[in-house]
């Protein structure tokens, strides 16, 4: 027995010293606070370019080293980057709304139209996605103008002109005509959502079909075996293939790495657009080569196959695929595959915006990024081009990226173009008279948005499919279906990044329902009084989807909060990766003595989650805002915060889909709170027995909000039946009076997840995002508990 005990202890030393080396190494995690940093740099750098002189409206950045920024005309047609100082503009104007941002980059971008169309074929090029998508496009997306949307579809059309019919892609290339007959360059998937986004947005169906026949053909002939890419390949005229190989990269049989990041983006925006399978499986093809290419520091060099002599980062390939990445991680449906994709993004992120990749802000370097290469020196070009610079594009794709990061991290269910993608199950069984809750955020103003339900038979294709609708309308309006149109009892209008709440009472059996719309600050408004289903929607006798469709653009809006109860019944709240999103109003007065009871459900196992306690005043940022917490935590334990770590007087595991009740009683003027936990079928288990608030919380003299977060993924459990009640005896539960002793092994010392460099860290070590560590801490932790079971055997 000594002998195994000293093994044992042996392993865990050794498994603590290897877990040691892995949180030694190098690996922070790109979070909130370093994208608003990010964004911040951004602004600074970006309006001195906006208001120098020395750029006028009709001149476009390209390039920099320390100097000024090398500048393209609009009129140069066969140049393809015009369009990414613009769209850098309007990400600037996108939270901010500062009517600054809105001009300038209107101004930039309105001088782009004058390549919208040229009677001359030689003078349009393929690259007109790039130009246009990113300038007025961003510019429709965030104001409604239609004057945007008109120049896109004339844009549209005169690239639909280079398709060629019969070898099926988008002919790139007149200015090599003396080499090649009908070139397709991998940079021609990128200019593909011009064409996807127009044939759905007023213009020519057919657009679609060409733009899916090029990008099929583009991971049919341009992607290898192994994954990575040729960047050129040209066909006869009859469709028959030439020649591969590369212009930009170092040889024929090598891959340039922007190359295969345009591929990489290409196939994950085609996959949005179509949903077809084949796209989705060549950003996973080109994916998996990329990543498995990479240096430490998550930035390629210019050529994935260029020798060492010859090596030079690109700063924008890795720019590009964060972007791509992070939209990617969000359509594999193997959670593993999604959060290494997600993990690269942010590991890629992280590089870009230290000090190796991003500029100084007190230096007079007018870019973001360092280090971007458009080429290294090649031998069809000797001297190469634009080599360790600071490249437009470069800074367009990270300031998207970045923004995408908020935007996604920020929780909740967005808002998607396809119906397919816009839909969430509600579950069976919603029948009779329900009460619909949530909270709706437009992001941009104009919009043509929808929030619609549908019966649980229905298959959702169209409008038509949703038998109740509430509509954020183009005229600035909510409005709601009645019958065969739309309607509303009031005017309320919507603004943008302003949160309304929505509240619906459903009739399933007379086919009405009624909505009532909250302003921030100010009462319920009744916009619809016992409306009629659509006319022309199929038989619905339950909520059992709800479809969250765009009008133009994905991500036109946020909801958050959605719970369906039967009427006179409890609310449901699901977690949310946001620390916003996850917060629920309590109400005031809670203070003195308070029970506080639900069920909770974990949905996975194991996870991270908490639920959280804090002040009517406390703005909820972070963990530490939280005075009380009840964890579900990765070892797949309940246990509860006590001062400065988590502990457990008794361990109870957690089963996913089975429900748990938790009673929590709170002295608010001792500041402690006890904690039992009633698992299925069993009895009630004391878990903590008068525990003191968190340490380092702010002060917290009422139960004012409740927060549910999710550690990993966006819905981790699920919470009804909340209730806080003043307790109605003022003497405390009968607990043996004794003291806390030292702490439970195993459930507290494993660190929260979202919670790096806390005072939970196992062994003196902290946890790096990304690494196996939860996993081995984990398996530490079933080492202890085995120990523990083994001391409990011999005592019986």
């Amino acid at each position: 027995m000594v002998g195994g005990a000293l093994r044992e202890k042996a392993f865990s030393w050794w498994l603590a010293g290897f877990l040691c080396l892995f949180a030694a190494a190098p690996a922070r995690a790109f979070d909130e606070a370093t994208a608003d940093r990010v964004l911040q740099h951004a602004q600074q750098k970006l309006r001195a370019t906006a208001t120098n002189t020395s750029i006028p409206t009709n001149q476009y950045p390209k390039a920099t080293t320390n100097g000024p920024w090398r500048l393209v005309s609009n009129t140069a047609n066969i140049d393809w980057v015009q369009g990414f100082f613009p769209g850098q503009l309007w990400f600037m104007y996108e939270p901010t709304r500062d009517p600054f941002w809105r001009s300038r980059a209107d101004a930039w971008t309105r001088s782009l139209e004058i390549q919208k169309s040229n009677p001359d074929i030689r003078q349009i090029t393929h690259d007109l996605g790039f130009k246009f998508m990113t300038s007025f496009g961003q510019g429709y997306r965030l104001t409604g103008d239609d004057y945007y949307r008109q120049v896109m579809l004339t844009a549209a059309a005169s690239m639909a002109r280079r398709f060629n019919p019969t070898v099926g892609v988008i002919d790139c290339c007149d200015w090599n005509d003396s080499v090649w007959q009908v070139p397709m360059v991998t940079d021609t998937m990128v200019d593909l959502e011009l064409l996807f986004w127009g044939a759905r947005n007023g213009g020519n169906a057919a657009w679609n079909d060409m733009a899916l026949r090029h990008a099929v053909r583009t991971l049919t002939d341009m992607v290898r075996a192994d994954g990575g890419t040729f960047h050129v390949v040209d066909y006869n005229t009859s469709g028959g293939i030439r020649s591969r190989g590369t212009f930009q990269g170092f040889s024929n049989s090598s891959t340039w790495s922007r190359g295969q990041a345009w591929a990489i983006y290409g196939f994950t925006m085609a996959y949005r657009y179509t949903r077809d399978a084949r796209m989705l499986q060549g950003a996973q093809r080109t994916t998996d080569y990329y990543l498995a290419r990479l240096p430490a520091d998550s930035v390629p060099n210019w050529d994935f196959n260029a020798p060492a002599d010859q090596q030079q980062k690109d700063s924008s390939a890795a720019a590009i695929v964060a972007s791509a990445l992070l939209e990617l991680s969000q359509y594999v449906s193997d959670p593993a595959v999604a959060q290494r994709y997600r993990n690269a993004a942010l590991a890629m992120l992280d590089s870009l915006s230290s000090q190796a990749y991003l500029t100084p802000a007190t230096s007079d370097q007018p870019g973001l990024l360092l280090h971007g290469t458009a080429f290294y020196r090649t031998a069809i070009k000797p001297t190469g081009e634009d080599i360790d610079k600071s490249l437009i594009y470069g800074d367009y794709y990270f300031v998207e990226a970045v923004s995408r990061f908020k935007l996604w991290n920020a929780g909740g269910w967005l808002s998607k173009l396809g119906f397919p993608a816009s839909l969430h199950d509600l579950g069976p069984g919603n029948t009779g008279v329900r009460v619909v809750e949530f909270d709706v955020t437009p992001l941009s103003k104009v919009i043509d948005a929808v929030v619609g339900y549908a019966d649980t038979s229905t298959t959702v294709t169209g409008f038509s499919g949703l038998a109740m609708s509430l509509r954020m309308n183009p005229n600035g309006f909510f409005d709601v279906r009645r019958g065969g149109e739309y309607a509303a009892l009031a005017s309320v209008p919507y603004e943008a990044n302003t949160p309304y709440h929505v509240r619906m009472r459903v009739d399933l059996g007379a086919k009405n329902y009624s909505v009532w719309v909250t302003p921030p600050g100010g009462g319920e408004v009744l916009l619809a009084d016992r409306f009629a289903f659509r006319s022309d929607a199929p038989p619905t006798d339950d909520l059992g989807k709800v479809a969250l469709k765009s009008g133009h653009f994905d991500d036109e809006f946020r909801v958050r909060n959605h719970s369906v109860r039967a009427e006179g019944s409890v609310t449901e709240w699901l977690s949310t990766l946001s620390w916003p999103g996850s917060v629920h109003d309590l109400g005031a007065g809670n203070t003195g003595i308070r029970v506080t009871e639900f069920d909770v459900t974990p949905l996975a196992r194991p996870i991270d989650g908490v639920i959280g306690y804090a002040d009517t005043s406390t703005t909820v940022t972070g963990y530490a805002s939280l005075a009380m917490s009840i964890r579900m935590n990765p070892s797949g334990f309940f246990d509860v915060r006590r001062g400065g770590a988590y502990a457990a007087i008794t361990n109870v595991l957690y089963q996913a889909n089975a429900t748990y009740h938790v009673r929590m009683r709170t002295d608010l003027v001792a500041k402690t709170y006890s904690v039992w936990v009633t698992p299925p079928g069993g009895s009630e288990v004391l878990i903590a027995d008068r525990f003191a608030f968190r340490s380092d919380a702010p002060p917290t003299d009422d139960l004012g909000k409740v927060a549910l977060k999710s550690g990993v993924n966006e819905t981790e459990f699920r919470v009804r039946g909340h209730t806080v009640r003043a307790e109605s005896s003022p003497t405390a539960p009968t607990v043996p009076d004794a003291p806390l002793g030292p702490e439970p092994e195993s459930p507290e010392q494993i660190p929260p997840i979202d919670e790096p460099g806390s005072d939970d860290d196992i062994l003196g070590c902290t946890a790096a995002t990304g690494t196996p560590f939860a996993a081995a801490a984990l398996l530490l932790g079933l080492l202890r508990v085995g120990r523990r079971q083994r001391r409990s055997s011999s005592a019986r």
